[in-house]
């Protein structure tokens, strides 16, 4: 469930801030009630971040499963292996919380979308998404564009945060259905994310956070 090179994100809640810093990690060795892992880096700012003993951390994975798993942990030593590693606390795998993919965070959004596949049997084009989570996205494809079910495409995604800053996502998709938009003509794909780096999934789960804040915002005004 938890091998040697699975890459890890850690979640750094700050008593005087309520948001969280996330940082990306890969599991470097374990042992029953320790794991080890190289140095984190911060997602946004790609920095190289050192903790003291005693940071605490909400910690995740992607399990051999898909499902996502979460555990509290802490800092308890820094060691010299083949590589500067971080010592932190593991509760065992029967203390882990399974979240399954289909729990993400989903929200309607417009945001541009290039899609391409490796075998150039499609033709490049550029779209528009309809709704957006960590485990994947609806894209409304040009009436000349026919996706069929398991068809593997490669997708760049612009995501505009809150800070003004714009991610550019890149991630392999598996189509797996098209239908007709309720009430509408337009089609619309959903496409499962099959390859997509940790650091550019928590980049997206952040940004369907930061859209359901706005959203609440507008509500109240």
């Amino acid at each position: 469930m938890f091998k040697v090179g699975t890459s890890v994100t850690l979640e750094l809640h700050k008593n005087d801030e309520k948001e969280s810093e996330s940082f990306k990690c890969r599991l470097v060795d374990h042992a029953k009630d320790s794991i080890y892992i190289d140095y984190p880096v911060n997602i946004e700012t790609q920095r190289t971040a050192f903790f003291f003993e005693g940071t605490q951390f909400q910690a995740s994975f992607v399990g051999e499963d898909g499902s996502i798993y979460r555990f509290a942990t802490e800092v308890v030593a820094r060691r010299k292996m083949n590589i500067p590693v971080i010592v932190l606390t593991f509760p065992g795998t029967e203390e882990l919380v399974r979240i399954q993919r289909r729990q993400y965070v989903r929200i309607d959004t417009t945001i541009d979308i290039a899609v391409n596949d490796k075998e150039n049997q499609l033709s490049p084009f550029t779209t528009v998404t309809r709704d957006i989570s960590g485990g994947g996205v609806a894209i409304i494809p040009p009436v000349n564009q026919q996706l069929t079910p398991k068809q593997i495409l490669h997708l760049t995604l612009v995501l505009p945060m809150n800070s003004g800053e714009y991610y550019y996502i890149e991630a392999t998709g598996l189509v797996i259905r098209s239908s007709k938009v309720k009430g509408s003509d337009i089609e619309s794909t959903s496409i499962k994310f099959e390859e997509i780096d940790e650091k550019y999934r928590q980049i997206i789960i952040k940004y369907c956070f930061e859209q359901q804040m706005n959203i609440r915002k507008s509500k109240r005004l």
